[in-house]
């Protein structure tokens, strides 16, 4: 069989299982599953197994099997593209969104970077952190450095709950390190298994610059500068304190928001592979929204601001759970033209 017959075959298999762009996503299976680059294969009338060995051949096969019963490409080739980033996948996390961007953009814009969309130029303004970047520079600008305690100059602090991947706090944490921005970013993740591919990508994108991944349900365990998450109460027993140390100037999130109902109307690849922990609150989608804004003011500093990432449907919902909390809250919408994203300044 040639390597055109091979790739007909294949294009046709997944077509048949309903996978849309069958061609294109035969060519990754093939490129990713061998490693070799396209001229590799570019010869007409060559046979496959001139080019590859009977194990890469056999490997393939599981490939393309795995994608026809509607596994996630992305976990397939164990990566996805994110900004203009790459960021590590598989079984156990959220795969990045490309609506998820602009979340990203709206953090940014709320820093100060130059918004590439007409509706961001209003966003709400960091008030610790309202960068003028121009060309490869970076100036902090201090409005309200009385209020927050927090200098002009000292690293922007990012907190990204629900992180999956780490695809949003890891992103706006690479803005600014090409900036030259100093920053601290903490990004939490009830799911350990997501967790640890944050971490990786962490790691890879962000070096050993100031991150860590905290695995618990929401909020970042608290600290006291870098001594642990927990001190002794007066009877010298362990106990969780009081009050956070971090103070977030840049809140982000893309929390589960599937209202249950909805479940059953994903596509298979989504709702039989993808974490239904990251998808869903298992009740009407909002809960999240609600215990972040209660949590406002014990995690993000005087005019700081709060992005979060909604449903297309649940703009008005978000605006006003956030209003509750919040003040300049406004709904950005997505490059199709839906409701995506609601941020707000801290009272």
């Amino acid at each position: 069989m040639t390597v055109q017959e091979y790739l007909k075959e294949k294009t046709a298999m997944l077509a048949a299982a309903g996978i849309e762009d069958a061609e294109n996503e035969a060519w990754v299976c093939l490129l990713d599953g061998t490693g070799l680059s396209r001229s590799a294969f570019r010869e007409e009338g060559k046979d496959l197994d001139a080019i590859l060995s009977i194990s890469q051949i056999d490997f393939l096969e599981t490939l393309f099997a795995r994608r026809a019963g509607h596994e996630p490409l992305a976990y397939i080739v164990g990566k996805a593209p994110f900004y203009d980033l790459e960021f590590s996948v598989g079984k156990g996390v959220l795969i990045p969104r490309f609506d998820t961007e602009i979340l990203v953009e709206t953090a940014l814009g709320c820093l100060g970077f130059p918004v590439m969309i007409p509706e961001l130029s209003s966003l709400p303004r960091c008030e610790m952190h309202c960068n003028t970047v121009t060309n490869a520079d970076v100036s902090v600008v201090s409005e309200d450095s009385g209020k927050s305690g927090r200098k002009a100059g000292s690293p922007v602090r990012i907190l990204d709950l629900c992180t999956g991947s780490g695809c949003v706090g890891i992103t706006i944490a690479h803005e600014l390190m090409k900036k030259g921005v100093a920053f601290d970013l903490v990004m939490t993740e009830i799911s350990e298994e997501a967790a640890s591919f944050a971490r990786e990508n962490a790691s890879r994108i962000l070096g050993d610059s100031s991150w860590k991944v905290d695995v618990v349900d929401l909020w970042p365990a608290i600290s006291d500068s870098e001594g642990g998450n927990r001190v002794s109460d007066e009877k010298g027993e362990s106990a969780p304190k009081k009050d956070p140390a971090f103070k977030a100037d840049i809140l982000v999130s893309n929390p589960p928001y599937v209202k249950i109902e909805e479940m059953e109307e994903l596509a298979p690849e989504v709702k039989d592979h993808e974490p239904a922990l990251a998808l869903t609150d298992e009740g009407d989608g909002l809960s999240l929204y609600r215990r972040i804004v209660e949590g406002v003011d014990r995690y993000l500093a005087p005019g700081g601001v709060l992005a979060v990432e909604h449903g297309c449907e649940q703009g008005s919902d978000v605006r006003k759970i956030l209003s509750e909390g919040l003040s300049d809250v406004m709904t950005i919408q997505d490059y199709g033209h839906l409701d995506r994203v609601t941020c707000g300044k801290r009272k």
